[in-house]
């Protein structure tokens, strides 16, 4: 039985490559309420980095 992929789970797996990734990007990738599954994978220990550039925001998991 196949089960479905959490917004956890997708945001890490775009996350996974350890380069940036604008909002945008996951609010298709994820869901438009991304927000949540990044706090979700800090509270468990993944260090998601976030930077403002100008009025958007870009994430990234660096590589360990």
């Amino acid at each position: 039985m196949k089960t479905k992929k959490t917004k956890l789970d997708l945001l890490l797996e775009v996350l996974s490559d350890g380069e940036w990734h604008w909002g945008n990007e996951l609010a298709v990738k994820v869901g438009w309420r991304f927000g949540d599954p990044v706090d979700k994978a800090r509270d468990r220990g993944y260090p998601v980095k976030t930077e403002r550039v100008g009025l958007q925001h870009r994430y990234r998991l660096p590589k360990f």
